[in-house]
């Protein structure tokens, strides 16, 4: 059964770069969205509208390089987001390199001028799927105040230019059943300020022991492959696992080859099947918040993003939107550069054996 119906003319380049990505009710950041990917390099869009009542599908409508696709009757976001995304993939994108954001994601990655040199790399690494850190990006203001007017003449990146830095974040193996499941990518991040803002700065709440064991062995610096011994998943990983035990995965698979016949999990944060994962980190951009304390409801309301949004709901109920994430370790964007520690180039270009443990 197909969920979904072209809408409008075929606009797809096939010599471009396919950015796959679902949309509803998301007028006041769409633009800047598809500004952004057209700046990487040739970009064609395959976007799913569900039911935008916003303006966001006459805006759509209007891109001589977006393809536009409804979901068909009987088909809804809840039953089948991760559907939508397979099959605009498995028909537009088999064995090709591609994008995969949320419309509020913009994709950054480091040691490449554009995306085709960084695809290149990818490719002499031998890799097939890069494991994306969600960066949440905001202001010194409080949460509810987090707006981003439709038309506005100020770039996303430029209003919510605050993010934390690399201390602030996480990076755990996936073991288990969820790692045998899901097995790309090897590797999960947490952190940022939602959680800073719920449970307090990485690891302050632990003794300093396991504080220490955690901060070593969790850091971003560390390898997204490593062959990880018995001792060491039963010691630091079963530790790892129990204390981000429903935290925010902060993790996708922004790019990858993509392999007919592959699901995710929901969201792109993770794969089906086992593909060989570039040692480089990318980062989204991530700008969850833009419309304000009414935005944040209506996300809740609706059931979005993991959890049928219970994090959302958390926010609303826990007095964090009279809040600032700003701390006196907030970080100003204003290049990829600012973002060293969070992203990383691929380590010497090295290639990914055919064995590696991931």
């Amino acid at each position: 059964m197909r969920t979904l119906i072209q809408s409008g003319p075929d606009n797809l380049d096939p010599f471009a770069i396919p950015v796959v990505a679902l949309a509803h009710n998301e007028a006041n950041i769409l633009c800047d969205f598809l500004d952004h990917y057209r700046a990487l390099g040739p970009v064609t869009f395959l976007i799913v509208d569900d039911n935008s009542t916003d303006g966001t599908s006459d805006i759509l409508s209007k891109m001589p390089d977006v393809t536009v696709f409804r979901p068909a009757h009987g088909s809804s976001y809840k039953e089948h987001k991760a559907i939508w995304r397979s099959e605009l993939l498995d028909t537009f994108a088999d064995e090709r390199w591609c994008l995969v954001p949320d419309l509020d994601e913009h994709f950054v990655f480091a040691g490449a001028p554009d995306l085709l040199g960084y695809i290149s790399q990818l490719d002499e690494e031998g890799a097939s799927a890069v494991a994306t850190l969600m960066i949440d990006m905001y202001t010194d203001r409080p949460l509810a105040d987090h707006l981003h007017p439709q038309g506005s003449k100020i770039p996303l990146r430029q209003r919510f230019q605050h993010f934390d830095g690399p201390e602030g974040y996480a990076m755990r193996p996936v073991i288990g059943k969820v790692g045998a499941k899901y097995p790309t990518p090897p590797v999960a991040f947490h952190g940022g300020p939602r959680h800073r803002m719920n449970r307090g700065p990485l690891f302050e709440d632990l003794d300093f022991p396991k504080r220490t064991l955690l901060c070593r062995h969790l850091g971003l610096s560390n390898s997204i492959n490593a062959d990880h011994g018995l001792i060491w998943r039963l010691t630091v990983g079963q530790m790892a696992r129990r204390y981000f035990n429903e935290a925010l995965n902060m993790t996708k698979v922004g790019l990858l080859r993509w392999q007919r016949g592959m699901r995710f999990n929901g969201g792109a944060h993770k794969l089906n099947r086992s593909m060989p994962v570039s040692e480089s980190i990318a980062g989204f951009l991530h700008y969850p918040f833009t419309r304000g304390a009414k935005g944040i409801r209506y996300v809740a309301d609706r059931g979005q993003h993991v959890g049928e949004g219970k994090h959302y709901r958390a926010l609303l109920e826990s007095g964090t939107l009279a809040k600032s994430f700003a701390f006196d370790q907030t970080r100003i964007y204003q290049s990829v550069s600012d973002l060293t520690g969070l992203i990383r180039p691929i380590r010497g270009n090295t290639a990914l054996s055919s064995t590696t443990t991931i």
